[in-house]
């Protein structure tokens, strides 16, 4: 009995040790299959309340700021947002769409790495850019970040995405600008020069200041007259509807007119007038 006892018992431990090495081998496998391949089952479902969206941040422009200039600095970040039932989340994608501009700009987009990790992906992100070029007026920015995430039931992973936005509003209001088109650093010889100038919006009013003296209001284009010989310099303003003024570069030019033939006439016919007078007074007198 003792015997027959010990052969059972070796032969269980026999078997015990044969199954463990064979269970070995398939959780190696099992575990190599779950690194080629990590989730059996996958499915996308609508975030729970629990998970929220991306957080965006908007830096510069400020909310109902005005700038004097067509260009702008746009700066935000975007994180992601709190969640307690996601078991992985990632920022996939970050762009920014504006009212004057037909299309949106992407700055980040990770949709194309479809599995559920991802070593590069990111949580956070910081942009900032100098946009050109910005009409005049109201103006909007709205920056959208995409969340993706992943909530894991047992074996089975149900991914989601959620998305976030933030807008800002700003004013662009930018000094007319102002150039004369007639006038340049050049020699005129005439007393008469025309002045045309134009402008780069409607306006309110339009005046010059010419050699530094007050300004003088003008309708449109109009004609410097009677200018004397000499150095001259002449600088243009203009208003626009909300009162802002812009002004033209300082434009430098010369008169050389020629004096006109009867001042020069005249005075020589004097002289000979008076010359035959007191010729004929001295005859008179010798007589």
């Amino acid at each position: 009995m003792d015997l027959v006892l010990f052969m059972e018992r070796k032969a269980l431990a026999f078997t015990l040790i044969l199954a463990f090495m064979v269970s070995t081998v398939a959780g190696a496998k099992l575990v190599n299959w779950a690194k080629a391949n990590p989730w059996m089952g996958t499915d996308w479902v609508e975030p729970k309340s629990a998970t929220k969206p991306p957080i965006l941040t908007a830096k510069a422009p400020e909310e109902n700021s005005v700038h004097h200039s067509s260009n702008v600095t746009l700066s935000f970040n975007a994180r992601l947002g709190e969640s307690y039932s996601a078991s992985y989340m990632r920022l996939m994608k970050v762009y920014y769409k504006t009212d004057w501009e037909q299309n949106e700009t992407c700055v980040y987009n990770n949709e194309g790495v479809s599995i559920p990790y991802d070593p590069n992906a990111i949580t956070y992100f910081a942009y900032t850019i100098n946009l050109t070029g910005v009409p005049e007026g109201k103006r909007y920015i709205t920056v959208h970040a995409v969340e993706w995430g992943a909530y894991i039931d047992d074996s089975f992973v149900h991914m989601f995405s959620i998305n976030g936005s933030s807008s800002v509003s700003f004013t662009i209001d930018v000094s007319p600008s102002v150039s004369a088109l007639s006038l340049v650093n050049m020699t005129y010889n005439s007393a008469d020069v025309p002045l045309i100038f134009t402008v780069s919006e409607p306006v309110s009013q339009m005046s010059y200041s010419l050699d530094g003296k007050e300004n003088v209001t003008v309708s449109g284009n109009t004609t410097l007259t009677g200018l004397a010989n000499g150095d001259h310099n002449i600088t243009l303003y203009a208003k626009d509807m909300t009162g802002n003024t812009g002004f033209s570069e300082t434009i430098y030019f010369t008169v050389e007119a020629p004096f006109p033939a009867t001042m020069v006439i005249a005075p020589v016919a004097s002289v000979t007038v008076i010359g035959v007078g007191l010729v004929l007074y001295f005859k008179r007198r010798k007589r």
